[in-house]
């Protein structure tokens, strides 16, 4: 009997997995040799199957972008990195492939596993980006800059006073910065901020748990239905789940009460006047021009302003930070022009005066070069009618992209990329180098934030040093080295200390 029964399953089992295999091989036949991106070079593996970015982004932990720069040292200026996608090197091709007249669009599989499909940065179709675009420009122009100013001031300057009285105890500036920043945009997006500045040791939960979700990232985009789970599951089971996945939850939550708050608020003081980005969402006027957001989308939009408005600059400053203050010159002539510029230290000077300083713009520009900003290659899909990117010939449908690190550290735009020298954009020769400084990307779809983030950078910087001496604590150059790719670069190293030792 038993010997029937089994014959009988490897009967039906066998003709099934037979085609299997057989449909299996010719796919790895068809993508080796007869598909269109084919003859471009890159690991067969890579050529085959998307596990293969699964395995370094997952399994190994944020490495596919090294990975990439270590096959472009093997195959040169542009690779095959997956079944149906290609990486450039060649500077030409950042211009190319995310200008405004490139005309290609984003990669959904890689844009909804950041679970803000429903937001301007994660719309997929440009004239939809447009509308949510458009819905939200008014709290980016340069007026809105202006009005944020004084938000802004209120934070740097709790920061330094914080810094001020910590008796000779090493500050964490990774979180000290990061606290400032959560605080500045939520206090912009919801008219009232966290106060993660005023928690001990600037570790506010909101902040652990952003920090401890970003590694999450790419797990999320290999198995996508993990998020629909994560949505649905009873609060009392997130407590068994793995702390990354916990983090991502206590987000969500935060962001749906504040959310409902926002709501309660518009409903019962509606004055445009006194408008938040997130009492934008909950206008009812906004009917009439744009498409009326769900709650949903208000949940991506969120999410998305709390990632980038938190992290990218917060990350600037903590890099800029330790390289001026490991190079002696360096620190010296940027304290130097801030004294001769702003003599009394306790006079205000506004964000306008800070602009017109030739020496902190360099320096500001150079720590924006080597913190990168985004450092993933955002893949843009190419139209039907095809490509050229860089000289080469693009099929149509092709995912196509580029590390903004493919551009900051190329050696013929920047000799001596990964030193840290405020000089190069001194120079003549450099200003015409500025369109290749491109950490809030380029084009259409570049970053909505980009004016709010250069006034950030300007006080903080303007601010820090003029009124602070600081030096670094149980921090050296081999910890801002090596970075893992979330998206954000995330370094390896340990995360900088800083001592204020006295006053200047």
């Amino acid at each position: 009997m038993h010997t029937l029964i089994y014959f009988l399953i490897c009967r039906a089992i066998g003709p099934t997995l037979l085609v299997f295999l057989v449909s299996g091989l010719f796919l790895v036949v068809r993508r080796l040799y007869f598909h269109p991106l084919s003859s471009f070079p890159g690991p067969r593996l890579a050529s085959v199957t998307s596990l293969y970015k699964t395995y370094y982004d997952v399994i190994k932990g944020g490495e596919m972008l090294a990975q990439i720069h270590r096959l472009h040292s093997i195959h040169g200026s542009v690779i095959r990195i997956g079944p149906n996608e290609l990486h450039f090197n060649d500077h030409h091709a950042y211009s190319e492939i995310y200008s405004a007249g490139s005309h290609l669009t984003k990669d959904p599989s890689f844009y909804n596993c950041f679970g803000a499909s429903g937001s301007a940065f994660g719309a997929i179709d440009p004239c939809v980006s447009k509308v949510r675009r458009a819905f939200m420009n008014s709290f980016f122009s340069r007026r809105a800059v202006i009005k944020l100013e004084d938000v802004i001031q209120q934070k740097i300057d709790l920061l330094v006073s914080k810094l001020e009285t910590a008796s000779n105890v090493p500050t964490n500036m990774f979180l000290a910065f990061r606290s400032a920043t959560l605080d500045i945009i939520t206090a912009y997006m919801f008219g009232h901020c966290l106060d993660a500045l005023e928690h001990p040791s600037f570790s506010a939960p909101l902040l652990l748990n952003i920090q401890a979700a970003i590694p999450i990232l790419w797990v999320i985009k290999s198995f996508p239905w993990v998020v629909p789970i994560l949505v649905i599951l009873p609060r009392w089971f997130g407590r068994h789940l793995h702390v990354q996945f916990r983090a991502l939850i206590f987000i969500r939550k935060f962001l749906i009460d504040w959310l409902n708050r926002t709501a309660q608020e518009a409903k019962i003081h509606f004055d445009p006047a006194d408008f938040t980005i997130c009492h934008r969402l909950f206008d009812p006027l906004a009917k009439t021009s744009y498409i009326f957001p769900s709650m949903q989308s208000k949940i991506d939009e969120a999410l998305s302003l709390l990632q980038a408005g938190s992290d990218t600059v917060a990350n600037t400053c903590t890099v800029g930070t330790f390289y001026v203050l490991n190079d002696k010159v360096v620190c010296t002539r940027l304290m130097d022009e801030l004294r001769a510029q702003w003599p009394v230290k306790t006079v205000p000077v506004d964000l306008s005066f800070l602009q017109n300083l030739p020496y902190l713009t360099a320096v500001i520009k150079e720590s924006l070069r080597l913190s990168h900003g985004f450092v993933t290659p955002l893949p843009r899909v190419v139209g039907p009618s095809g490509a050229r990117i860089a000289g080469f010939d693009i099929p149509p449908n092709t995912i196509v992209g580029m590390s903004v690190t493919s551009v900051h550290l190329n050696a013929a735009l920047f000799p001596n990329p990964t030193q840290f020298n405020p000089e190069r954009w001194l120079q003549p020769s450099y200003q015409a180098l500025s369109r290749y400084l491109v950490p809030f990307s380029a084009g259409p779809r570049m970053c909505l934030g980009m004016s709010i983030a250069w006034a950030e950078l300007y006080l903080f910087f303007g601010h820090l040093f003029r009124k602070l001496n600081m030096q670094i604590v149980d921090t050296d150059i081999t910890d801002f080295c090596t970075f893992k790719d979330y998206f954000v670069p995330i370094h390896v190293g340990r995360q900088l200390h800083i001592l204020v030792v006295e006053d200047i």
